[in-house]
């Protein structure tokens, strides 16, 4: 790599730097490395480097949580997802009938931003007060999660999925790099409300978390359809060069959930060994940036970045 390549790649970290302090010191924070964002290489890089530089059209339509399900159905119409019965702006238009039963609000446009309603036991007060600070609100600008910005803001109701008597408690995230599957993380909740955790291996196999990592880390039995939800995820996901997919799964059927774009906020994960496994693995000369011509000084910088990963590539045969 010549002189000219160094000196953008210098340049860019410096401008990374400069204009994106905040997100820039909060990965800092959470990864206690230097970060890099002009030159990729780690897990936390990468995401770094998505939230400033890869701002892919595709990733509004998977932060938008109405159209990642139209576009999940349109690629696997034997899919399953839980049903939608009203979308809006304001939560005082939702047909009071909606709320007698077992439903969820949600946002459209944020993560996290739900509230769960039983048997119809609706604070109809809290819901209003919440769902207008949603409305409000700009999901993911402070964490610098770019494809929040143009998600619809919208309110929407969607059946409550039930398992036993409960809401479905066990959650399967595939997390995919480049068509392939690296890692899978399986969340349950407990009667408490606590949740349980797993990792697992791309073959299903489990990942024991390091020592000291809490109680909360046990192992967690994966179903019989984990192939085919593997299949799915990677099926879903083979327009991005890394995505994570949720599922879960109600006798025998499987649902999809969402996607992240930006999964826990690109920290990373307590398993050192997946993380690095899947910073290994993503490939970023597949993402938007690099496969779409850029204008200005990013083409110079998109120039020299490719040549940068060519050139890391040949070192590491």
């Amino acid at each position: 790599m010549g002189m000219a390549d160094r000196a953008i790649l210098a340049a860019t970290t410096a401008w990374c730097l400069l204009r994106h302090p905040v997100i820039w010191n909060r990965t800092y924070g959470h990864s206690g490395v230097f970060p890099d964002p002009a030159r990729p290489a780690s897990y936390v890089d990468k995401f770094l480097w998505r939230k400033i530089f890869d701002h892919n059209p595709l990733y509004v339509t998977a932060c938008d949580k109405l159209a990642s399900k139209e576009y999940a159905l349109s690629i696997c119409p034997e899919l399953k997802t839980a049903k939608v019965f009203w979308s809006g702006r304001d939560a005082t238009e939702i047909p009071p009938a909606l709320l007698v039963g077992n439903v969820v609000v949600k946002a459209n446009h944020g993560c996290r931003w739900n509230m769960m309603i039983r048997s119809g036991d609706v604070d109809m007060a809290k819901l209003l007060r919440r769902t207008a600070r949603w409305m409000r609100c700009r999901y993911g600008g402070k964490f610098g999660e770019w494809a929040y910005k143009n998600a619809r803001r919208l309110i929407f109701v969607e059946e409550m999925l039930i398992q036993d008597g409960v809401p479905v408690p066990l959650e399967y995230k595939f997390h995919v790099s480049n068509g392939k599957t690296a890692y899978v993380y399986a969340a349950r909740r407990d009667g408490q409300g606590n949740e349980l955790k797993s990792h697992f291996d791309r073959d299903g196999s489990y990942a024991p978390v390091p020592p000291g990592s809490g109680s909360q880390w046990v192992k967690i039995d994966l179903p019989p359809s984990f192939l085919r939800m593997r299949e799915i995820a990677e099926r879903l996901t083979a327009p991005f060069d890394h995505m994570r997919c949720d599922f879960y799964q109600i006798d025998g059927e499987i649902y999809f959930s969402e996607f992240s774009v930006y999964p826990l906020s690109g920290k990373g994960i307590i398993n050192t060994r997946l993380r690095d496994l899947a910073g290994d693995t993503w490939d970023i000369r597949q993402s938007w940036f690099l496969s779409t011509p850029q204008s200005g000084w990013r083409r110079f910088y998109a120039a020299a970045l490719l040549r940068w990963l060519d050139a890391t590539d040949r070192q590491k045969l």
